[in-house]
């Protein structure tokens, strides 16, 4: 089942890139305007609807958030277990240590809780600002990159949930009702289309395929579990 972001890539898709293949047909031409309307309707949602979906916003910031709240406890914890670590080294993991993740069960606390966290903590990156630049990173960096990292995640996270709370429930019911619709929409025209092929043999044969490839693209990665557009999507790299 298409999420409304795809449905919008989709129909973004066929007015531009697949317009001239869709107007090959009858039934293209017909629905042209309709797919317009359509497109037109759930561009004027509230970004927060039409983005992209929250629950795999959440999911991806939550992936950030731990990496890097993992790598803080660990890198302390090596210097906490080494036995050759000099004290002030060993000291200032600990400090890292209670003040940034104190137990590594943090992270698998709530999305409000991981959020109200990082926003708490936020002053110590200027505070334990030497603290942290004492840890260099393999791949470059220190241990204030990281928490940089693990903290503005965490504020990510506050700001997904409190913009789809600015939401109205009427523009959700809305939302809803629009994919249903421009659904119907492209599966009528699918229909139409399909139909139209098999009786105009001057028609191209994988005019179907050309005109809902990109579809049929999102709607296998779905099925896949992958959520982010293909590469030289409307919205992709």
């Amino acid at each position: 089942m298409l999420t409304l972001t795809s449905v919008k890539l989709v129909l973004r898709d066929l007015l531009d890139k697949r317009r001239p293949d869709l107007l090959l047909s009858k039934a293209g031409a017909y629905y042209e305007t309709d797919l317009e309307e359509q497109l037109a309707a759930i561009e004027a949602l509230p970004p927060a609807l039409t983005g992209a979906p929250l629950a795999a916003t959440l999911d991806t910031l939550n992936d950030t958030h731990d990496g890097f709240g993992a790598a803080i406890y660990l890198t302390t914890e090596v210097y906490l277990r080494l036995p050759s670590a000099i004290p002030s080294t060993v000291e200032a993991a600990q400090r890292i240590r209670a003040a940034f993740i104190p137990q590594m069960v943090e992270l698998s606390a709530s999305y409000a809780v991981q959020a109200d966290r990082a926003i708490e903590r936020k002053p110590l990156l200027v505070s334990m600002k030497k603290d942290l630049e004492h840890f260099p990173l393999a791949n470059g960096g220190t241990l204030l990159d990281a928490a940089k990292g693990f903290l503005d995640a965490g504020e990510q996270i506050h700001y997904a949930l409190s913009d789809r709370a600015d939401v109205p429930k009427a523009a959700r019911k809305q939302a809803a009702q629009l994919r249903s619709s421009a659904v119907g929409v492209l599966g009528r025209l699918r229909d139409d289309l399909v139909r139209e092929i098999k009786k105009n043999p001057a028609l191209p044969r994988d005019l179907e395929a050309k005109v809902f490839g990109y579809l049929d693209t999102l709607e296998a990665m779905q099925k896949d579990g992958k959520t982010s557009p293909p590469p030289g999507s409307p919205t992709g790299g």
